[in-house]
Protein backbone atom coordinates (compact mmCIF):
# COMPACT_ATOMS: atom_id res chain seq x y z
CA UNK A 1 0.00 0.00 0.00
CA UNK A 2 1.92 2.83 -1.12
CA UNK A 3 1.16 6.72 0.77
CA UNK A 4 -1.00 8.26 -1.68
CA UNK A 5 -3.50 5.14 -1.16
CA UNK A 6 -2.84 5.35 2.87
CA UNK A 7 -3.51 8.86 2.58
CA UNK A 8 -6.95 8.31 0.71
CA UNK A 9 -8.39 6.94 3.26
CA UNK A 10 -10.12 8.91 5.84
CA UNK A 11 -7.14 8.54 8.52
CA UNK A 12 -9.45 5.43 10.13
CA UNK A 13 -8.74 2.57 7.81
CA UNK A 14 -12.31 3.24 5.50
CA UNK A 15 -11.96 4.70 2.25
CA UNK A 16 -14.96 7.18 1.88
CA UNK A 17 -17.10 6.52 -1.11
CA UNK A 18 -17.59 8.92 -2.79
CA UNK A 19 -13.41 9.50 -1.99
CA UNK A 20 -12.64 12.78 -1.21
CA UNK A 21 -9.73 14.69 -3.06
CA UNK A 22 -6.05 14.41 -1.41
CA UNK A 23 -6.20 18.25 -0.15
CA UNK A 24 -9.41 17.98 1.48
CA UNK A 25 -8.29 14.67 3.56
CA UNK A 26 -5.00 16.69 3.88
CA UNK A 27 -7.49 19.61 5.76
CA UNK A 28 -9.71 17.03 7.32
CA UNK A 29 -5.71 15.72 9.26
CA UNK A 30 -4.88 19.31 9.87
CA UNK A 31 -8.42 20.00 11.09
CA UNK A 32 -8.22 16.63 13.78
CA UNK A 33 -4.71 18.20 14.95
CA UNK A 34 -6.21 21.11 15.88
CA UNK A 35 -9.81 19.47 17.49
CA UNK A 36 -7.84 17.50 19.47
CA UNK A 37 -5.24 19.96 20.92
CA UNK A 38 -1.96 19.76 19.34
CA UNK A 39 -2.56 22.88 17.67
CA UNK A 40 -4.15 25.78 19.26
CA UNK A 41 -4.91 29.41 18.07
CA UNK A 42 -1.78 31.46 17.86
CA UNK A 43 0.27 28.29 16.62
CA UNK A 44 2.65 28.64 13.67
CA UNK A 45 2.07 25.09 11.60
CA UNK A 46 5.53 23.33 10.50
CA UNK A 47 6.67 24.71 6.54
CA UNK A 48 4.97 23.71 3.64
CA UNK A 49 7.76 21.27 2.37
CA UNK A 50 7.57 19.53 5.96
CA UNK A 51 4.22 19.06 6.06
CA UNK A 52 4.49 17.81 2.52
CA UNK A 53 7.15 15.14 3.68
CA UNK A 54 5.20 13.87 6.98
CA UNK A 55 1.99 13.49 5.00
CA UNK A 56 3.39 12.04 1.64
CA UNK A 57 2.16 14.15 -0.54
CA UNK A 58 2.93 17.36 -2.67
CA UNK A 59 3.01 20.92 -1.80
CA UNK A 60 0.83 21.52 -3.79
CA UNK A 61 -1.48 19.40 -1.84
CA UNK A 62 -0.43 20.82 0.83
CA UNK A 63 -1.28 24.52 -0.09
CA UNK A 64 -4.87 23.23 -1.26
CA UNK A 65 -5.80 22.02 2.12
CA UNK A 66 -4.53 24.94 3.47
CA UNK A 67 -6.60 27.27 1.23
CA UNK A 68 -9.55 24.88 2.36
CA UNK A 69 -8.96 25.81 6.20
CA UNK A 70 -7.78 29.48 5.59
CA UNK A 71 -11.60 29.81 3.83
CA UNK A 72 -13.44 28.67 6.56
CA UNK A 73 -10.94 30.59 9.19
CA UNK A 74 -9.52 28.27 10.61
CA UNK A 75 -6.12 28.64 9.55
CA UNK A 76 -4.23 32.25 8.39
CA UNK A 77 -2.36 32.04 5.40
CA UNK A 78 -0.28 34.95 5.17
CA UNK A 79 2.84 35.26 1.94
CA UNK A 80 6.22 35.03 2.91
CA UNK A 81 4.87 34.07 6.66
CA UNK A 82 3.86 30.84 8.33
CA UNK A 83 0.78 29.50 8.68
CA UNK A 84 -1.23 30.31 11.87
CA UNK A 85 -4.21 28.83 13.53
CA UNK A 86 -6.71 31.52 13.62
CA UNK A 87 -9.49 29.26 15.39
CA UNK A 88 -10.65 26.08 16.97
CA UNK A 89 -14.12 25.58 15.65
CA UNK A 90 -13.26 22.89 13.11
CA UNK A 91 -17.09 21.82 12.90
CA UNK A 92 -17.49 18.48 11.48
CA UNK A 93 -14.32 18.57 9.52
CA UNK A 94 -12.11 16.63 12.02
CA UNK A 95 -12.22 12.83 11.39
CA UNK A 96 -13.43 10.91 13.98
CA UNK A 97 -14.99 14.12 16.09
CA UNK A 98 -17.82 12.31 17.63
CA UNK A 99 -16.26 9.29 18.53
CA UNK A 100 -12.95 12.18 19.74
CA UNK A 101 -15.66 13.87 21.86
CA UNK A 102 -17.20 10.59 23.45
CA UNK A 103 -14.02 9.39 24.09
CA UNK A 104 -12.43 12.51 25.76
CA UNK A 105 -15.09 11.85 28.57
CA UNK A 106 -13.75 8.71 30.19
CA UNK A 107 -10.75 8.38 32.75
CA UNK A 108 -7.54 7.95 32.18
CA UNK A 109 -7.08 4.41 33.58
CA UNK A 110 -9.72 2.92 31.37
CA UNK A 111 -8.34 4.03 27.73
CA UNK A 112 -4.92 3.12 28.64
CA UNK A 113 -6.18 -0.02 29.45
CA UNK A 114 -8.19 0.04 26.73
CA UNK A 115 -5.11 0.91 24.17
CA UNK A 116 -3.05 -2.05 25.53
CA UNK A 117 -5.85 -4.51 24.90
CA UNK A 118 -6.23 -3.33 21.33
CA UNK A 119 -3.01 -2.61 20.11
CA UNK A 120 -1.33 -5.90 21.48
CA UNK A 121 -4.19 -7.10 18.99
CA UNK A 122 -3.40 -4.79 16.30
CA UNK A 123 0.10 -5.48 16.51
CA UNK A 124 0.05 -8.89 16.29
CA UNK A 125 -2.21 -9.14 13.19
CA UNK A 126 0.06 -6.05 11.68
CA UNK A 127 3.02 -8.06 11.82
CA UNK A 128 1.68 -10.68 10.05
CA UNK A 129 0.76 -8.40 7.02
CA UNK A 130 2.56 -4.93 6.82
CA UNK A 131 3.86 -4.49 3.69
CA UNK A 132 6.77 -3.09 2.40
CA UNK A 133 5.92 0.38 1.24
CA UNK A 134 4.25 0.67 5.04
CA UNK A 135 7.71 -0.14 6.53
CA UNK A 136 9.21 1.99 3.98
CA UNK A 137 6.84 4.86 5.00
CA UNK A 138 6.92 4.08 8.74
CA UNK A 139 10.96 4.94 7.98
CA UNK A 140 10.16 8.26 7.11
CA UNK A 141 8.03 9.11 9.64
CA UNK A 142 11.03 8.09 11.86
CA UNK A 143 13.11 10.44 9.96
CA UNK A 144 10.32 13.22 10.10
CA UNK A 145 10.49 13.16 13.59
CA UNK A 146 14.26 13.05 14.13
CA UNK A 147 13.99 16.20 12.00
CA UNK A 148 11.77 17.54 14.00
CA UNK A 149 14.45 18.43 16.61
CA UNK A 150 12.60 19.67 19.92
CA UNK A 151 9.45 21.09 18.48
CA UNK A 152 6.34 19.57 20.16
CA UNK A 153 3.75 20.19 16.90
CA UNK A 154 6.24 19.07 14.09
CA UNK A 155 6.77 15.61 16.19
CA UNK A 156 3.46 14.99 17.07
CA UNK A 157 2.61 15.61 13.38
CA UNK A 158 4.18 13.17 12.22
CA UNK A 159 3.51 10.56 15.45
CA UNK A 160 -0.32 10.55 14.89
CA UNK A 161 0.93 9.38 10.91
CA UNK A 162 3.54 6.64 12.55
CA UNK A 163 0.38 5.48 15.00
CA UNK A 164 -2.13 5.37 11.99
CA UNK A 165 0.10 3.65 9.31
CA UNK A 166 0.28 1.00 11.82
CA UNK A 167 -3.04 0.79 13.11
CA UNK A 168 -4.27 0.49 9.49
CA UNK A 169 -1.23 -2.43 8.73
CA UNK A 170 -3.42 -4.45 10.70
CA UNK A 171 -6.27 -5.12 8.25
CA UNK A 172 -9.06 -4.60 10.48
CA UNK A 173 -11.35 -1.42 9.88
CA UNK A 174 -12.98 -1.59 13.13
CA UNK A 175 -10.15 -2.08 14.71
CA UNK A 176 -7.99 0.71 13.11
CA UNK A 177 -10.87 3.22 13.49
CA UNK A 178 -11.20 2.87 17.60
CA UNK A 179 -7.21 2.63 17.92
CA UNK A 180 -7.02 6.01 15.83
CA UNK A 181 -9.90 7.22 18.45
CA UNK A 182 -7.67 5.93 21.28
CA UNK A 183 -5.08 7.84 20.48
CA UNK A 184 -6.29 11.19 20.05
CA UNK A 185 -7.28 10.83 24.00
CA UNK A 186 -5.36 14.02 26.02
CA UNK A 187 -3.74 15.01 23.13
CA UNK A 188 -3.44 18.65 24.63
CA UNK A 189 -1.73 17.37 27.78
CA UNK A 190 0.69 14.67 25.24
CA UNK A 191 1.69 18.18 23.64
CA UNK A 192 2.85 19.10 27.02
CA UNK A 193 4.95 16.14 27.94
CA UNK A 194 6.09 16.07 24.69
CA UNK A 195 8.07 19.18 25.02
CA UNK A 196 9.89 17.87 27.85
CA UNK A 197 13.63 17.38 27.23
CA UNK A 198 14.43 13.90 25.86
CA UNK A 199 10.74 13.48 25.58
CA UNK A 200 10.90 13.13 21.85
CA UNK A 201 13.93 11.30 21.41
CA UNK A 202 12.79 8.54 23.68
CA UNK A 203 9.09 8.30 21.43
CA UNK A 204 11.38 8.01 18.70
CA UNK A 205 13.27 5.19 20.22
CA UNK A 206 10.19 3.45 20.87
CA UNK A 207 9.38 3.78 17.86
CA UNK A 208 12.64 2.31 16.07
CA UNK A 209 11.48 -0.61 18.61
CA UNK A 210 8.18 -1.01 16.73
CA UNK A 211 9.74 -0.30 13.27
CA UNK A 212 12.36 -2.94 13.26
CA UNK A 213 10.25 -5.67 15.10
CA UNK A 214 7.58 -5.15 12.35
CA UNK A 215 10.23 -5.52 10.11
CA UNK A 216 11.49 -8.93 11.25
CA UNK A 217 7.58 -10.25 11.34
CA UNK A 218 8.04 -11.04 14.71
CA UNK A 219 4.44 -10.31 16.29
CA UNK A 220 5.90 -10.80 20.06
CA UNK A 221 8.32 -8.18 19.60
CA UNK A 222 5.91 -5.92 18.05
CA UNK A 223 3.13 -6.13 20.82
CA UNK A 224 5.51 -5.90 23.59
CA UNK A 225 7.39 -3.02 21.70
CA UNK A 226 3.58 -0.68 21.37
CA UNK A 227 2.98 -2.46 25.44
CA UNK A 228 6.15 -0.43 26.28
CA UNK A 229 5.60 2.49 24.49
CA UNK A 230 1.90 2.94 25.76
CA UNK A 231 2.75 2.68 28.94
CA UNK A 232 5.03 5.42 29.05
CA UNK A 233 2.86 7.74 27.33
CA UNK A 234 0.27 6.67 30.65
CA UNK A 235 2.61 7.14 33.29
CA UNK A 236 3.99 10.74 31.45
CA UNK A 237 0.52 11.51 30.95
CA UNK A 238 -0.38 10.70 34.48
CA UNK A 239 1.92 12.91 35.85
CA UNK A 240 1.15 16.25 34.73
CA UNK A 241 -2.74 15.39 35.50
CA UNK A 242 -4.39 17.51 38.33
CA UNK A 243 -5.96 13.53 39.66
CA UNK A 244 -4.99 10.45 37.89
CA UNK A 245 -7.88 7.86 36.31
CA UNK A 246 -10.42 10.61 36.66
CA UNK A 247 -12.43 11.62 33.45
CA UNK A 248 -10.98 14.17 31.40
CA UNK A 249 -12.29 17.46 31.00
CA UNK A 250 -15.26 16.68 28.70
CA UNK A 251 -15.40 18.88 25.37
CA UNK A 252 -19.25 17.93 24.79
CA UNK A 253 -20.50 19.72 28.23
CA UNK A 254 -20.93 16.55 29.74
CA UNK A 255 -19.17 13.51 30.70
CA UNK A 256 -19.45 10.29 32.55
CA UNK A 257 -17.16 8.85 35.45
CA UNK A 258 -14.92 6.13 35.61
Amino acid sequence: MDAQTLLAEDGTGRAHVPRRSMKETIADKLATLIASGVLSVGDELPAERDLASVMGVSRETIRGALLILSTRGILTVVQGARTTVASIDVGEMALSGMLYRDVMTYGLDEVHEARLLIEARIARLAAAQIETSALDRLSDLIAAQEAAGADPVRFLISDREFHTVVYRACGNGVLSDVATTLYAYLLDHRRRVIARPGAIQTSISDHRAIHDALARRDADAVAAAFAVHERRIYETTRQIMPKAGTAARPTNGGGKTP
